[in-house]
C-alpha cells in the first residue's frame, strides 16, 4: 500500500486528465482561432486601402500590411499553447509563457507597423 495521499501521483505515474478539460481546451483552441479569423477578415479590407491617398510610399504600404497581418497570425497562434495548457498540467507554465510571448510579440508587431505607417 502507497503512503501517498490519493490525489497524490508518483513522477511515474500521469494524473487523469478530465474530458471537460479537454472539451474545454478544444473549444478555446477553437473560439480564439474564430475570434482571430473574424478579426482578420475584418481588418484586411481597412489595411490594404489605407493608403488609398497615397500619401505613404508604397514600401511603408508594404510594411503596414505585413506587420499588422504578421502580428495577426502570431496572436491566433498564441490561442493554440493556451488551449493546450488546459489539459496538459505538466507543461502548464510553459505553455501559458508561450502564450502571453505570442500574444506581446503579435500585438507589438501591430503597434510597431502602425506607428512605421503613420506621419
Amino acid at each position: 500500500m502507497s503512503d501517498l495521499p490519493p490525489s497524490s501521483f508518483p513522477a511515474s505515474e500521469k494524473p487523469p486528465v478530465s474530458a471537460l478539460a479537454v472539451i474545454g481546451g478544444i473549444l478555446f483552441i477553437l473560439i480564439w482561432g474564430a475570434a482571430c479569423a473574424l478579426m482578420m477578415g475584418m481588418s484586411i479590407f481597412g489595411v490594404f486601402m489605407a493608403n488609398d491617398s497615397g500619401a505613404a510610399s508604397s514600401d511603408k504600404h508594404g510594411g503596414f500590411i505585413l506587420g499588422v497581418l504578421g502580428g495577426q497570425i502570431l496572436i491566433a497562434a498564441a490561442g493554440l499553447p493556451a488551449g493546450l495548457a488546459f489539459f496538459w498540467p505538466r507543461r502548464r507554465s510553459l505553455l501559458l509563457g508561450l502564450f502571453a510571448t505570442l500574444l506581446i510579440i503579435g500585438a507589438l508587431g501591430i503597434v510597431l507597423a502602425v506607428r512605421g505607417f503613420l506621419p
